[in-house]
């Protein structure tokens, strides 16, 4: 048999004590924080559930956070194009009033206030910001999509390629003409280059008449801004109209066409997000532009994104900039043609209806508007599905806090029962060991 010193049975009380000791602060410490461990090694499999936990819910929470940036910025453009429907309403409002209705001059500069106007509301929708970013602008945030006010600091050369479906019969009262349109007008009347079915056959720069719209033909036979000789081509720099005689229009695939514009007035879309274009004022130092159609896209989710802008270069067109310019200009000028006409200085052809000019604006406005729909019902179905998202990732991270409280925190009344019988066990171990460990001797002297 082993002897059972004194020693070894202080060790081995000790040893006891210490363990429930231990056992009690442990319980102690989780009455206290309420959590089940205090440090990893306590127990390494529930500090490895907690960090992916806890991994999960910043995830969630960040995917929140950009949830909620998508929205605003998808609400502020859905705003927009609202706004831009309305004006567009109106100004078809204006359309059909005018077409049914016989304008006196004090009529028509209403009308021409009025669209005036609301196409200087178009220009503050196409530049409408969140956060200090233009939202129709693509990736180029920093800049406006649609000029806002009179700018001659730089000069951009285009070189753009048309084909014949781009070509437009236009027809004014009698007189009837085929033309291409510019994106541009008030274009500059230098550096013109034009090369008709394929880059290989330049135009003759002789055949290139640049002239105004308000060039008055004289004689009208011979010199018609609207009907060119054949094989000549005129070009209309103040409203960026290229005019063809009509035995040529068959003839005509393709037109490529170098030009430049320096004077960029209110309403002219940026050319830098519409066109491949190249900024020429230094002329060492040309810069190149290119436009963006990628999409913007937030993170939402694990390899889930979503597209939150809508490019402003096919919402607001230059098409729709130029037939709101183009009108305004006819009905502006109506009464001095009229006057020009009755004196002779015009042809009795040039005389023309405001009525169908004003039928024909109404259809150009509903292409646009139904341009505009189509783009509208995208954001709408982006936005639906936003909505999916968010409810998921709050649905997600309700679920995963509660996995982390479950897996972190402890069971308040468990803990409280266990913590009475440790404290029990404890009791009993001190009773115990000093029963055991009698006094002695020098515990009286001491």
């Amino acid at each position: 048999m082993m002897r059972i010193t004194n020693s070894m049975m202080v060790n081995n009380m000790l040893l006891g004590l210490n363990r429930n000791t231990q056992k009690l602060n442990d319980i102690y410490m989780q009455m206290t924080t309420l959590q089940k461990i205090q440090k990893p090694s306590d127990d390494p499999i529930i500090a490895g559930r907690a960090l992916k936990f806890r991994t999960s819910v910043a995830e969630l929470t960040q995917y929140g956070d950009n949830v909620k940036q998508a929205k605003s910025w998808m609400e502020t453009t859905e705003n927009a194009l609202v706004n831009t429907r309305s004006v567009l309403d109106s100004m078809r409002e204006r359309c059909v009033q005018a077409a049914s209705d016989i304008l006196n001059t004090d009529g028509r500069k209403k009308v021409i206030e009025d669209l005036k106007e609301l196409k200087n509301q178009l220009v503050l929708e196409g530049n409408v910001s969140y956060a200090g970013r233009y939202v129709f602008s693509g990736f180029k945030t920093d800049k406006k999509l649609i000029y806002d006010k009179a700018d001659s600091s730089r000069t951009i050369e285009f070189n753009q390629t048309f084909t014949s479906d781009n070509l437009e019969t236009m027809k004014l009262g009698e007189k009837e003409f085929t033309r291409i349109r510019l994106p541009y007008g008030n274009i500059d009347g230098t550096g013109i280059d034009i090369k008709l079915n394929g880059s290989t056959v330049p135009v003759d720069p002789s055949n290139i008449v640049v002239k105004s719209s308000t060039d008055l033909p004289n004689p009208p036979a011979d010199d018609d801004p609207y009907e060119p000789s054949p094989g000549k081509i005129h070009i209309l720099k103040d409203t960026g109209e290229i005019i063809f005689n009509s035995g040529d229009v068959a003839t005509i695939t393709n037109l490529e066409i170098t030009y430049r514009k320096t004077d960029f007035n209110i309403g002219d879309p940026m050319p830098e997000h519409y066109f491949n274009c190249t900024d020429i004022t230094d002329a060492a130092n040309p810069i190149s532009y290119v436009p963006s159609d990628d999409a913007m896209e937030y993170e939402v989710g694990a390899n889930s994104k979503i597209t939150v802008n809508s490019l402003g270069n096919k919402i607001l067109t230059p098409e729709l900039m130029q037939d709101i310019d183009e009108l305004i200009k006819y009905v502006e000028n109506y009464d001095k043609r009229m006057e020009e006409i009755e004196a002779g200085k015009r042809p009795q052809t040039d005389e023309f209806s405001l009525s169908e000019l004003f039928d024909k604006m109404i259809g150009k406005l509903d292409r646009h508007m139904a341009n505009l729909s189509t783009h509208h019902a995208e954001l709408g179905s982006r936005m639906m599905r936003l909505t999916f998202i968010e409810n998921r990732i709050s649905d997600d991270k309700v679920n995963f806090k509660e996995l982390m409280t479950n897996n972190e925190s402890v069971d308040i009344e468990e803990v409280y029962t266990e913590f009475s019988m440790q404290s029990a066990v404890y009791q009993s171990s001190l009773i115990a060991t000093s029963r055991i460990i009698q006094p002695t001797l020098l515990d009286f002297i001491r």
